[in-house]
């Protein structure tokens, strides 16, 4: 019958879900085949072990008919000397087992047929030598550590060792062997044995397990020059495998190594014990520590490759510091001019972070050698890699992965490795030395002279751009030694600002585009981030709002960290406009979430002749409040003062606190002014007032007072309020100085007291005679408000050390810490709180001192005119109207105090804005007030405004200005 589809094949339908018969048919023949394959395998290995088992005891009961004792005493020749060495290691090898005395026995007779016939054993070939050396590691592995045999065994080692044809032979497997003889050694001459065969073997066991057994813990070692000699062929070949060891491991290798070579004296140290030693360190990228760090120490800040190990071996590698090693490395490295010098720049570069607390140590030492610096620098900088740098830096601010490749590719792996060990240790040495240097010292002849700095600040600022952007590590120890580069070239930068040694010019670059509208975009947008991520809602199913952001490309995440860590390579202005543009972000963040009304405004009515009272009793402590916009009252004796406050009131009155606040010898006494530029510090009888309980409430109220002047300067920066004041540049740069504790160097006693500053040089230059006439100590003692105050520089025993040569030093140092640091501490803490309130202290850390400075008080000596004249707007005045110019020509006669005046009496502001008129908002305005020329001119200073009347007469511009800007008449006249 046919189906559908017209086959005639029956359709089975398996209802029982059962494998048809076929298939399982051929599953059951596979299985099959495959336990006879098995079953075939299982056979032919039974036999093959079958006949091992036969050979090896036929072997064996030909090994118990040879009577090794009898062949040693028929041995006259060659033939029989030859025939009774293959006895022994026919026995050796195939010998089930021996009693203890027949073992004795045949090692014994070994030992003697060596001794008695010395003749024959130059005949030995290198077969012969390696087959001896094995067949008496098989005696040690079949009998443990029996004393006799060990004994008898070693002196059979010692003889052969000592032929010439041992220089050619293999003997592995044999220091393995004899270290674990050790430990259970008890006797020193035998550990020494031991020690030597295995010195003797050295590498010819294998590179690996000697340089395995140099590092083994508990060798009791003892020098010798045999063992020198042998650390001095092969410690230098063998760098490949020891850069391969543990951490551990290498410190072991270290402690072995300076046991072998003592280097407690300058005549133990020679050139090869320098060689050894930076061959070992040269592997070394980790730091020690007698304090094993507990891995889950939350508190710990400290890089994670520190090594703990125990107080004995940190005392043995502290000799590394020693003056003796030191002293004669320099003299080696300084002196010798063959490659080998490499050697100890390895061991500097190492010791620099091996043991952190003997790094000051190091560096000391190496500053005080005449001429060391030089030559580091001379080495570093005629280095191929830093010519080649230098070359390409000539057209370019910094490197690229093409230009990295081209340069890397030109030298070889180690000749690269070592300029970058070079490089870092000489940056190392000379950061220390320009924080224990003064000023007068930078270009002293024995260290490096001016232009051999400038050399090198132009390489390192490319270098440090690279470092910035560089896709990745272009170097071992890569962040090791991007940090010290950039911390470098910071203290150089510093430096700079207080000497000017630099042309104008000098950083400015070449192709670097910074992108300034592009950062500010990205930082605008981290921003935003931050704040709608402090709004968002937690609620169930919220989606994520940035995920449509665009991710910040390498590219601009470098230009950021140039902003945050090399800040002066961006252009001043730029700077300024990231930083008003952070601030307009803040305000924006800070303005209360409100539809219904404006931001919240403070109020305050202010006495004119109490001004600092009533503003610090309106606006102390309210924190980030004061950020909000302000509405002051004035009052003067005749009552309440004429003005609308759309912001020039509000300037008026910051100029005005900032002008009492300020003021040296004010009623409040808060601030002092240098002797040599009038520039003001805080007050520091207020530390020593307190300190000697003297009138404690009122000083704790000046403190407030501090407090809240440096939130009325952090008010003007966020209002973007210049104010006529100057602060001493030690004094500034303690406000981006608060991760250091806000400390100053003695470099910066010359802005505070020239005087002192000098005076303290003078010391280094007497003789001890002179520093006993002048009978100084350790104390200082002053008179405050009539009372005296005393201050123990050296706790407790200041006023009983008297200054000689060893410590004027200190003394230096210590005097100039007690003036910048000790006694202005708690004041500079107080005022950077209240600043800090409004303004971020990372905000600052993008300008120095002079800058900071300038961004206070605005830095030109004078007004721009023509920027000025290009950026007036007009009001019922055309600019070549005759009043207008005449305007101009008068304001070109001016002095720079006049011109700042006219622009204070507009803007409430006596200086330029930092960015040019441009950026004043709203422009500056000079509107037609009318023909009477009786009237003087007025300002709307909220606005900008200078409502001049059409004069007409030049004379009579001249001087109904100048009685307008001198009046001081607050805003009667605005």
């Amino acid at each position: 019958m046919l189906n559908f589809t017209g086959q005639t094949k029956k359709r089975v339908v398996n209802l029982g879900n059962k494998q048809s018969s076929a298939v399982n048919f051929l599953e059951q023949t596979r299985l099959q085949r495959q336990a006879r394959e098995e079953q075939r395998q299982r056979e032919r290995a039974a036999n093959i072990l079958q006949g091992y088992v036969k050979w090896y005891l036929y072997l064996s009961r030909i090994a118990e008919t040879i009577d090794l004792h009898q062949e040693s005493n028929d041995v006259v020749d060659e033939y029989s000397f030859s025939r009774y060495l293959a006895s022994f290691s026919f026995v050796c090898r195939w010998k089930r087992s021996l009693p203890r005395e027949r073992i004795i026995s045949n090692i014994t007779d070994l030992a003697t047929v060596l001794k008695v016939h010395d003749d024959l054993l130059k005949t030995l070939n290198k077969f012969q030598v390696e087959r001896i050396a094995n067949n008496i590691m098989l005696v040690f592995h079949k009998t443990g550590n029996d004393t006799v045999i060990t004994e008898e065994a070693l002196k059979i080692l010692l003889i052969i060792l000592q032929q010439e044809v041992a220089n050619e032979c293999l003997f592995p497997n044999v220091i393995s062997g004899l270290q674990r003889l050790i430990p259970t050694t008890l006797s020193q001459e035998k550990l020494d044995t031991i020690t030597n065969i295995i010195f003797a073997i050295n590498v010819r066991d294998s590179p690996q397990a000697f340089i395995s057994f140099l590092c083994g813990r508990n060798l009791h070692l003892r020098t010798s020059d045999f063992r020198k000699s042998i650390l001095y062929s092969t410690i230098p070949n063998n760098i490949s495998i020891i850069q391969s060891l543990e951490p551990a491991q290498k410190v072991q290798l270290l402690l072995n190594i300076l046991t072998l070579t003592p280097i407690t004296s300058r005549k133990q140290i020679g050139p090869s014990d320098y060689i050894i030693i930076g061959t070992v360190l040269s592997t070394i990228s980790f730091a020690l520590s007698d304090r094993v760090r507990d891995e889950d120490d939350s508190d710990s800040t400290q890089e994670h490759n520190i090594i703990g190990v125990d107080n004995e071996s940190i005392k043995e590698i502290k000799l590394l510091y020693s003056s003796a090693f030191i002293e004669n490395a320099i003299e080696f490295f300084t002196n010798s001019q063959n490659e080998s010098s490499k050697f100890v720049l390895y061991i500097f570069s190492s010791l620099l972070f091996l043991i952190p607390p003997e790094k000051k140590k190091l560096c000391m030492m190496i500053t005080i050698t005449p001429g060391s610096y030089k030559w580091f620098f001379n080495q570093l900088c005629h280095h191929e890699l830093y010519v080649n740098f230098k070359t390409i830096l000539a057209r370019k601010d910094y490197l690229d992965s093409q230009d990295l490749n081209s340069v890397f590719q030109a030298l070889s792996p180690a000749s690269v490795a070592d300029f970058w060990k070079m490089l870092y240790t000489f940056e190392e040495l000379y950061s220390y030395w320009l924080i224990v240097s003064n000023d007068t010292e930078s270009f002293s002849d024995d260290k490096l002279n001016l232009e051999s700095i400038v050399d090198f600040m132009e390489f390192s600022k490319g270098l440090c751009l690279t470092f910035i952007f560089s896709n990745g590590p272009i170097c071992d120890n890569f962040d090791k030694i991007k940090s010290i580069s950039i911390s470098l070239l910071n203290q150089l930068y510093s430096k700079n600002t207080r000497l000017q040694f630099l042309d104008s010019r000098f950083w400015e670059t070449k192709n670097f585009n910074d992108n300034i509208d592009s950062l500010i975009e990205i930082i605008a947008e981290g921003h935003e981030r931050s704040t709608m991520n402090d709004d968002m809602s937690d609620e169930e199913g919220s989606q994520p709002i940035f995920g449509s952001r665009t991710k910040i490309t390498n590219d601009s995440q470098a230009r950021l960290e140039v902003l945050a860590k090399m800040p002066f390579i961006i252009p001043f202005k730029s700077r300024v406009r990231v930083f008003q543009r952070l601030i307009e972000l803040d305000r924006e963040r800070n303005a209360p979430v409100s539809y219904f009304g404006p931001r919240t405004t403070l109020k305050a009515d202010i006495r004119r002749e109490f001004i600092l009272e009533d503003a610090f009793n309106n606006f102390n402590n309210i924190g980030q409040n004061f950020k909000n916009p302000l509405s002051v009252t004035f009052f003067n004796e005749y009552g309440q003062e004429a003005g609308i406050d759309g912001g020039g009131i509000t300037k008026e009155f910051l100029t005005s606190v900032v002008q009492e606040g300020f003021l040296p010898g004010g009623q409040f006494d808060l601030f002092k002014e240098t002797a040599t530029n009038n520039q003001l510090y805080p007050n520091d009888e207020i530390f020593k007032k307190l300190r000697m309980n003297y009138n404690v409430p009122e000083q704790k109220l000046k403190l407030e007072y501090l407090r809240f002047l440096g939130a009325i300067v952090g008010k003007c920066l966020y209002e973007n309020v210049l104010i006529d004041v100057s602060f001493a540049p030690f004094f500034i740069n303690k406000w981006s100085n608060v991760a250091h504790l806000m400390k100053s160097s003695i470099n910066d006693l010359r802005s505070l007291d020239e005087e002192l500053f000098s005076n303290l040089l003078k010391l280094n230059s007497m003789s001890d005679q002179e520093l006993v006439e002048l009978d100084l100590n350790f104390m200082i003692e002053e008179q405050v408000s009539g009372k005296k105050f005393i201050y123990d520089l050296m706790p407790p025993n200041g006023r009983n050390t008297q200054v000689n040569h060893n410590n004027r030093l200190n003394y230096i140092h210590q005097v100039s810490n007690f003036k910048l640091n000790q006694s202005l501490h708690l004041q500079t803490k107080y005022f950077v709180e209240g600043l800090f309130e409004m303004i971020s202290a990372a905000w600052l850390t993008m300008f120095d001192p002079i800058e900071l400075q300038m961004l206070i008080s605005g830095g030109e000596q004078d007004i721009n005119i023509d920027d000025w004249k290009d950026n007036v707007e007009y009001g019922g005045y055309f600019d070549d109207d005759l009043t207008i110019v005449y305007f101009w020509e008068v304001v070109k006669e001016m002095s720079p105090q006049e011109r700042f005046k006219l622009v204070k009496f507009v803007t409430s502001v006596s200086r330029a804005p930092l960015l040019g008129f441009q950026s004043l908002t709203p422009k500056f305005g000079i509107r037609n007030s009318g023909r009477e020329i009786d009237r003087l001119p007025t300002a709307s200073t909220c606005v900008n405004l200078l409502k001049l009347p059409d004069y007409q007469d030049k004379e009579l511009i001249r001087s109904k200005l100048l009685y307008a800007i001198n009046m001081g008449a607050g805003f009667d006249l605005s």
